[in-house]
């Protein structure tokens, strides 16, 4: 009779991680999370009172342009978003030193960069100093959150669509969130639960106490979706504008690749929670791109030369003074769960997307053990 030994595996449980918000950030930490380091160490749950497909003044990301256009500045206090930026330098004084692009931080980063020659360049707008191009990436927005979703799915990634209860804090959020989790999977136990990661931009505002919700702030943004799709992404800034009705405001052609749709604005309103189309500021974008001839390829060839105008949105982008927030929340976990932060990206949620995922894993990863 043959006799052998009996091969024993043994698994560690797996880390429950929650992620609140299933915008551009919070699906693509998700996807990150669920792939590093290893797809098996982790039982993902996003829990989110909004996603892909959804219309709501508090879901940001599908209003996006979702262009990678530099938001951050050579200052010390953007650091961080730089590094999120894929930045491999910093630089002192004004971006635009001597005005040859030295005080660009982004310029090695991207393919193709070029300082403009203005007196050869057509359609410059009068009173510019300076003017850049370089090779950019555009997203169709819509199609992009989507993949993010159906990628999500595919992962085996857990989704409740439920609004948290905030009305107790963070410890509240992180004892409501733990309930909706095992209210949808009741196999789940009490202290499987590791890390919940904050992804809800402005909503953070509700839960994490007084002095960050007061750092807080929304960029309103308008844009106009138009028919068909520019060759160019550009944006006209820092331009003299004739009254304080226009202050915060720039010109920008963002294409949708793939739509047959182009964004134009916009504006950065900070403060402003007006969730309303302003139809006078729509009349000034038009102005302006018709006036500097952007996106001329756009326009019909009738008589009245217009754009033809599909709709128009406002998206509130998620300010922070001192830049995005992606950190631990203190060193002690709440109601037994690590938090983590991650918000405020203002108008860089895309581009900043990875690079925070990114660092998101890495403090998770480094949370194993404790």
């Amino acid at each position: 009779m043959a006799t052998g030994k009996q091969e024993v595996s043994v698994h560690a449980p797996h880390k429950h991680i929650i992620i609140l918000g299933a915008g551009v950030t919070g699906l693509t930490t998700a996807l990150k999370l669920n792939s590093d380091p290893a797809p098996a160490q982790y039982d993902i749950t996003i829990i989110a009172a909004h996603f892909p497909g959804d219309e709501s003044i508090d879901y940001t990301s599908p209003k996006a342009g979702a262009d990678w256009s530099p938001q951050a500045t050579s200052s010390p206090e953007d650091a961080a978003m730089r590094e999120y930026d894929k930045s491999t330098y910093d630089t002192e004084g004004p971006e635009t030193e001597g005005l040859d692009g030295r005080g660009l931080w982004w310029r090695e980063v991207v393919r193709g960069f070029a300082i403009l020659d203005l007196e050869k360049e057509d359609n410059v707008p009068e009173g510019a100093v300076m003017g850049a191009r370089n090779r950019t990436i555009c997203l169709n927005v819509p199609k992009h959150l989507q993949y993010l979703m159906d990628k999500v799915r595919e992962a085996g990634i857990n989704v409740i669509r439920s609004k948290v209860d905030v009305s107790h804090g963070l410890e509240g959020v992180v004892q409501d969130a733990k309930r909706l989790v095992i209210e949808s999977n009741p196999a789940v136990p009490e202290n499987d639960f590791h890390a919940l990661i904050n992804c809800t931009g402005l909503g953070a505002r509700h839960f994490v106490g007084d002095e960050e919700a007061g750092k807080l702030y929304p960029i309103r943004g308008q844009i106009i979706i138009v028919k068909g799709e520019a060759t160019m992404d550009c944006t006209y800034d820092d331009f003299p504008q004739s009254s304080s009705v226009e202050e915060n405001e720039l010109a920008y052609v963002i294409p949708r690749p793939g739509s047959g749709t182009t964004i134009l604005g916009g504006c950065k309103q900070k403060g402003n929670w007006d969730a309303e189309i302003d139809e006078e500021l729509n009349d000034r974008i038009i102005e302006r791109i018709k006036k500097w001839g952007l996106a001329e390829e756009l326009r019909k060839s009738d008589g009245d030369r217009d754009f033809e105008i599909l709709s128009s949105k406002v998206g509130l982008r998620p300010g922070r003074k001192g830049g995005p927030r992606v950190e631990l929340e203190g060193r002690e976990r709440i109601n037994g769960v690590w938090v983590v932060h991650s918000y405020g990206h203002a108008g860089a949620g895309y581009q900043n997307s990875g690079g925070c995922s990114e660092k998101v894993a890495k403090l998770v990863g480094e949370l194993v053990g404790l």
